[in-house]
């Protein structure tokens, strides 16, 4: 298959339609519909349904386009790879932050990347896994910093281990909550859970199981460590907090961590790129100031 048919493909997969997918690649709607069939003749495959909304993927066309985004995203590094080399400060570096990476690690190592790279464009966004890992695989993102995904989760991932978190159980300022001083007073407590389920807020279910305790049910789940701290404060919720954000959250936040006796597993931070794939000359210069920026801590 030829680069021309990958890139349409991804293209039009991205847009939603052949009419949309034209007008941002700057070809007419006939000649991309033309590559898209040349594709699909090339493959013996339908990897679009077409539908009064515009074209779907169908489920083989789902696995194409995941080795596409993958072939498109290493010509884009090719590119830039080659005139980061001849010394041209070109390009970006795609980074996925968790909350704690984006406060307590990304600032100081950002200050630290604009002292040599100060053309480079860094483009942020945020997620924890399962949801970040997706977008690794596929080459949209370059580096992901946040907690150790599971070894199951861990596939074609290269984990990097930077830095252990002591992890609290907090609640609102002034809470009767406060007095407990164990889990066990914690059961019947309204628990919000940081995160998509199997991600790193399910962490706050082991402790009670390894201290033979039915572990709570959360009745909410928040993406936003923002949200989910909104809701501690107004509801006197409780949830689980890395212990190196919760100075920084207070500042904006009226939460406080309760002195239950047990011990909960420290969360592991790490930094993850994609096995096999080497970094940009940019993007491993900034993978090394994340590095000192952790020593720092």
């Amino acid at each position: 298959m030829k680069v021309q048919h990958i890139q349409v493909l991804v293209a039009i997969a991205e847009h939603g339609s052949l009419r949309a997918a034209a007008a941002a690649v700057g070809k007419s709607q006939p000649a991309l519909t033309q590559a898209l069939r040349q594709a699909e003749d090339e493959l013996g495959v339908a990897i679009f349904a077409r539908t009064s909304r515009g074209v779907e993927l169908t489920e083989i066309g789902e696995r194409v386009l995941l080795r596409a985004r993958t072939i498109t995203s290493e010509i884009d590094r090719l590119d830039e790879e080659v005139a980061q080399l001849r010394g041209e400060q070109i390009g970006a570096v795609h980074v996925c932050v968790s909350p704690l990476a984006a406060m307590r690690i990304m600032p100081r190592a950002l200050t630290l990347f604009r002292k040599t790279h100060p053309d480079i464009d860094v483009r942020l966004s945020s997620g924890l896994f399962p949801g970040a890992l997706k977008p690794l695989r596929e080459g949209r993102i370059d580096i992901l910093i946040g907690p150790t995904p599971p070894a199951g989760m861990a596939r074609e991932i290269a984990i990097e281990h930077l830095i252990d978190t002591q992890i609290l159980v907090v609640t609102a300022a002034g809470s009767p909550l406060l007095k407990a001083r164990s889990l066990a007073e914690l059961t019947g407590a309204q628990w919000i859970m940081i995160g998509a389920p199997g991600g790193p807020g399910d962490i706050f279910r082991q402790p009670f199981i390894d201290n033979g305790l039915v572990p709570p049910h959360a009745t909410t789940t928040s993406e936003s460590y923002f949200g989910a701290l909104a809701l501690v404060e107004h509801l006197g919720a409780v949830c689980t907090f890395p212990a190196l954000l919760l100075e920084k959250m207070q500042q904006t936040a009226r939460i406080a961590a309760i002195p239950i006796r047990e011990e909960i597993a420290p969360l592991k931070i790490s930094l993850m790129t994609r096995a096999g794939h080497p970094l940009t000359p940019a993007a491993d210069a900034l993978v090394n100031c994340i590095r000192r920026r952790v020593t720092a801590l």
